[in-house]
């Protein structure tokens, strides 16, 4: 028996060159998709790196830097150990966003620690924790910037800017954008309160003793110390003091604390 085949006639398709526009007011209403952090990054080597342990926050901060700063590539860090592989990287980042309440570095020694691995670069510290202490604390480790994360996102991003064009800045909760206070003197390259702590190390005073007369915090008093055996190429407090006398930094009695 034989088998019957039905025949298919092939019928010509016809295929429109231009496609459907979309309505110019859902464009408008739908977000966009948000840029991925290494966005750029093929395009320039100039880099920012934004360091933070919990991902909401270190989204959100990558995104305001990245429109603040839309010429630099963004890179992100969870852990201080991952933030210093990219300092010491062949292309560092220029800037380093810090929050420094990270699980493995914590406080002023994540600080001191960003700011020693890029000594070329500028260390912004975003805190929850922007109290007067907190931030003399920073600005001793050697921050570039202080900002608190209480900050109004436009205000984190004209901050982000005035860093990168080579300014101090401070953020702070109560009063927004403020003048920092003034840059370290050209005695060593230490600030005045350097050169009070210096003087009351010369006195003999200890850690405890000089957070008491200068009414600051001792956490304090130990960043400012390290900043000095930094700045003077010095190991210990013997040396410092006469480093200190052979510079002219202090004299034979403790200067009084500023106002």
């Amino acid at each position: 028996m034989k088998q019957q085949y039905a025949s298919f006639a092939v019928l010509p398709i016809k295929f429109h060159s231009s496609l459907p526009t979309v309505d110019a007011t859902y464009s408008a209403a739908c977000p966009r998709a948000p840029r991925h952090h290494t966005t750029g990054m093929t395009q320039t080597t100039r880099t920012l790196l934004v360091v933070d342990d919990h991902p909401l926050m270190l989204e959100g901060l990558s995104q305001i830097a990245s429109q603040a700063l839309p010429d630099h590539g963004v890179l992100q860090a969870a852990s201080f150990a991952e933030a210093r592989g990219h300092a010491l990287s062949d292309e560092p980042p220029e800037l380093v966003l810090l929050d420094p309440g990270l699980p493995d570095l914590h406080g002023l020694s994540a600080i001191q620690g960003m700011v020693k691995a890029l000594p070329a670069g500028a260390v912004v510290v975003i805190s929850a924790n922007d109290q007067p202490q907190d931030q003399e604390a920073a600005w001793a480790a050697g921050a570039r910037a202080f900002i608190s994360k209480s900050a109004r996102p436009e205000d984190l991003m004209t901050g982000l800017q005035a860093v990168a064009r080579g300014e101090r800045v401070l953020i702070t909760r109560q009063q927004g954008r403020v003048e920092p206070p003034p840059t370290p003197s050209n005695q060593a390259g230490l600030s005045a309160r350097q050169l009070e702590v210096l003087a009351a190390m010369c006195a003999g005073d200890s850690n405890k003793q000089i957070a008491q007369r200068l009414q600051i915090a001792e956490k304090t008093v130990k960043a400012h110390v390290g900043a000095i055996f930094d700045k003077l190429d010095v190991v210990n407090r013997t040396q410092a003091a006469l480093a200190a006398r052979r510079l002219g930094l202090v004299t034979d009695e403790p200067q009084p604390p500023s106002a």
